[in-house]
């Protein structure tokens, strides 16, 4: 029994680890990837994977009737919404599903809040994010009226909605934009890290108490 939990808090301790070195990665790709030279998407019709992160420009107007209010998004200990608005470009017949950051919930879960349209020709930059092929709950999108609450967005949400295959995520101070909340990553890689040295901790207690016993015995 004593061997089982010692190897388990030795594989969670190295799990950790693992995790921590990924987001390292991812975050570093993010880096440098946002800091290139920005995208012009009126001039590109397919963009693939490979542009995961880089900058893109585009040129058009917001569907501001028909947007969505992704759920349990947090902001400074406080609930709210991330705002997905479809955008059209001026050349292109599939609209890009826009984060324009964050809003309050409100005063309850059935109280919409009001959301500022744009109703002119504008020009946005934002960073290009495919969302992950992970587990996703069900969006109950048939509910009546707009704007309709979600609770995740995946390819499958893109595909079925006859949007790109990707989100711009758009900057601070641009048109339309509200409080950034999107980050490539939720969990920092020292968080990660500080987590495997607690396993590892544990693991050695263990190990030191196993021994300390085994002595008094002889």
């Amino acid at each position: 029994m004593l061997f089982f939990l010692f190897s388990l808090l030795m594989y969670l301790g190295f799990w950790q680890i693992d995790r921590g070195n990924r987001k390292h990665h991812l975050q570093k790709i993010f880096n440098q990837r946002s800091s290139s030279r920005p995208i012009h998407l009126n001039q590109i019709k397919n963009i693939d994977l490979k542009k995961n992160y880089f900058r893109g420009i585009v040129q058009g107007h917001f569907d501001n009737p028909h947007t969505f209010l992704l759920e349990n998004r947090i902001y400074l200990h406080k609930i709210g919404y991330e705002v997905l608005t479809p955008f059209f470009l001026n050349n292109q017949s599939n609209a890009i599903l826009v984060n324009r950051g964050w809003i309050p919930q409100g005063m309850n879960r059935k109280q919409i809040p009001k959301i500022s349209a744009v109703d002119h020709q504008i020009k946005l930059e934002g960073v290009i994010v495919f969302p992950p092929k992970t587990f996703h709950f069900f969006n109950p999108i048939n509910e009546e009226g707009w704007p309709k609450k979600i609770q995740s967005i995946h390819p499958d949400f893109l595909k079925k909605n006859k949007f790109q295959p990707f989100l711009l995520v758009v900057q601070p101070q641009q048109p339309g934009s509200f409080i950034p909340l999107w980050h490539p990553i939720t969990l920092q890689p020292a968080r990660h890290y500080a987590y495997a040295f607690q396993w590892f901790g544990l693991s050695i207690t263990l190990f030191i108490v196993f021994l300390s016993a085994h002595i008094h015995r002889l």
